[in-house]
Order: structure tokens, then C-alpha cells, then sequence
């Protein structure tokens, strides 16, 4: 061992090594993809927000015509479906007429669905398409019986028309 003349120390510390994560070249990289993954998270919530804007602005029945559409696509308009088919029909139909009408039914059972729309006079023709379909979907939510496949096209197109029915003439 040496001795340095200008510290007065010994010199056996000439090999070192600097870790990898500490090198200016990890630093640099790091920072890079630090700031593109900020990046794609920046993008992908303007993109979500930009297709919320653009649902919000469709008019509520056009909202519910593309819902029940997407049942449609989804396949869910079998028998082997024929319980959540029911529960997701009911429940767009209860949230269709709270917003259209500002009727208090989200959360309702279908009896006091129909008996409060029953109570507000709304149009007889349309509570009974909405009674039907409500009591027909009771017994395959509840009872879980095996629905006939024409009942629940049936029903689609129920929903269909109640909604097409109720959209404001121009």
C-alpha cells in the first residue's frame, strides 16, 4: 500500500464501483418513463372523459334505445339469460321513467313501480305494456322458471315501443 502524499491516506481504494441506479443514464431513464406512463394515464382519462361527455349529450330515450340495443348484441335476449335479462330491462326501464318524468322509482319494488305510476295518472296504456312486463319478468327474477324464448322477445319489444312511445313529438 501507497501512501498519498496529498491526503495521507492509504491508497487502496483505486477500484470502486457505482451501482447501476445511480448512474446518470438510469436517472435520465427513469425520468422518461416516468413521464410517458403520466402521460398515457393523462390520454386515457381524456378519453373517458370525452365519451361521457358525448353520452351525456344524447337525449335520456336514445340513451335507453342504445342500452337495450347492447342487450341485444350481448346475446342476453336467450332463455339461458332470461333472469338478468329481466333485472337489467326493469331497472333501465326504472331509470328511463325517474329521468323523463322525475318520478321517484329508482330503488322500487315493480309493485310499487306500478302502483305509484298509477297514482301520478300516467297514460293507462303504457302502465299496463310496463304491469306486463314487470309481473312477466317476477316470475323468472324470483321464482327463476325457465321463461319461453317469444316471451322475452316479446318483452324486448315491449320495452322497445314503451320508450319509443314516450319520446317527446318535435
Amino acid at each position: 500500500m501507497k501512501l498519498n502524499e496529498k491526503t495521507g491516506l492509504y491508497t487502496n481504494y483505486e477500484a470502486w464501483h457505482i451501482p447501476f441506479w445511480q448512474t446518470p443514464k438510469f436517472k435520465m431513464t427513469a425520468q422518461i418513463c416516468l413521464f410517458l406512463l403520466i402521460i398515457c394515464i393523462m390520454a386515457l382519462l381524456l378519453k373517458k372523459y370525452r365519451a361521457y361527455r358525448a353520452q351525456k349529450k344524447l337525449p335520456i330515450w336514445d340513451q335507453v334505445l342504445a342500452e337495450l340495443a347492447a342487450l341485444k348484441k350481448q346475446n342476453k335476449l336467450t332463455v339461458h339469460y332470461g333472469k338478468e335479462f329481466y333485472v337489467v330491462i326493469s331497472a333501465i326501464l326504472k331509470k328511463y321513467l325517474s329521468e323523463r318524468f322525475h318520478y321517484k322509482l329508482i330503488g322500487t319494488t315493480d309493485n310499487e313501480t306500478i302502483e305509484y305510476l298509477k297514482k301520478e295518472n300516467f297514460n293507462s296504456g303504457l302502465i299496463h305494456d310496463i304491469e306486463t312486463l314487470l309481473q312477466g319478468g317476477e316470475i323468472i327474477k324470483f321464482a327463476n322458471a325457465q321463461a319461453a324464448q317469444e316471451q322475452i322477445e316479446r318483452d324486448y319489444a315491449r320495452a322497445i315501443a314503451i320508450v319509443e312511445r314516450t319520446i317527446p313529438k318535435k
